[in-house]
């Protein structure tokens, strides 16, 4: 899920950003650690690199840069919420810089927002040697929720690997999940021209309806068989199934980059949707399968479509 390097004063966190193939909406709960989602998708290798150090003097200082090297402005209201958070629970009175280095894109569905609190609130409790791993967890999960990010993208992280998230909510409790280690190559493509924020589909009823609705069916199928790697194939079926139903496939620019990136694919190959981006996740269509992304890779950014070859966790 994520490595670190620390030294007395600094120390550095990646955390592996996430795709989800189904998810279905759960965010009534008035307390965030009980709002969140059902679903199943992937961990991925590349994500989020945040280091934290104690400042000597003067105010906080976060930086957030996005994976081209340009500054993310944007982002930094999210990490300076959570270290206030992070200060008021554990009673830290230093200053604090934070380097957040972005290795994907924002708002395509690859879970930048999660791998980033989780990072934070991790590479903190290391710093000033506060809080449990799932105290951390729940920190991130809820600043990701204040800001009406992902659902259930923390609760995915945490189980790791190619993931079933079967009970909404915060880890360790009372969200429950299951993951199982892939280790395979993968190819995220995405759309450079759009953009899709989680908060335009949950906060909208109809969608919101529709989404739960496919969702909630799709992970009662998937209860049904052991999680591990002999369910590799029904996920994948249940992935394009929840595409359809859930009406996300219905949407130009995703229907599009899905026949674009299939016409590319060859019978090795497994393209399905992430949400809630204009992304797409390709994969192995069998974990047995010799899997090549580089030639695949190639053709997609001479389209100039985003592209990043990964590896499953």
């Amino acid at each position: 899920m994520s490595y670190s390097v620390s030294t007395m004063s600094e120390v550095t966190v990646q955390v592996g950003g996430h795709v989800t193939l189904l998810f279905s909406v759960h965010s009534k709960p008035l307390l965030a650690r009980n709002q969140g989602s059902k679903g199943a998708g992937f961990c991925l290798e590349d994500g989020v690199l945040s280091t934290v150090r104690i400042l000597p003097q003067g105010s906080d200082k976060i930086t957030v840069t996005s994976m081209d090297g340009s500054p993310f402005v944007e982002g930094e209201n999210l990490y300076l919420e959570m270290l206030n958070s992070f200060r008021e629970l554990f009673s830290i009175e230093s200053p604090v810089g934070i380097d957040v280095q972005l290795e994907l894109p924002v708002s395509q569905g690859f879970g930048m927002s999660a791998a980033g609190l989780f990072a934070t609130s991790l590479a903190l409790g290391e710093l000033f040697d506060r809080g449990d791993e799932g105290q951390l967890a729940r920190l991130a999960h809820r600043i990701e929720r204040k800001f009406s990010g992902g659902l259930g993208d923390i609760l995915g992280l945490w189980a790791g690997g190619c993931e079933l998230r079967v009970t909404p909510g915060s880890p360790p409790f009372p969200g429950k999940a299951y993951g199982f280690d892939v280790g395979c190559p993968a190819i995220l493509v995405w759309d450079t021209e759009e953009e899709k924020h989680t908060s335009d589909y949950i906060d909208d009823p109809d969608w919101k309806l529709k989404i739960t609705k496919a969702g909630d069916a799709a992970v009662e199928r998937l209860k049904r068989f052991d999680w591990n790697l002999s369910v590799w194939s029904r996920l994948l079926e249940e992935a394009d199934r929840f595409a359809l139903e859930s009406g996300l496939l219905e949407e130009s620019a995703r229907a599009n980059l899905l026949s674009i990136v299939q016409e590319y694919s060859d019978d090795t190959m497994s393209c399905h949707l992430c949400m809630l981006g204009t992304s797409l996740i390709v994969v192995p269509r069998t974990l047995q399968s010799d899997f090549d992304t580089s030639e695949m890779a190639q053709r997609l950014r001479a389209l100039g479509l985003g592209v990043r070859e990964t590896i499953l966790q």
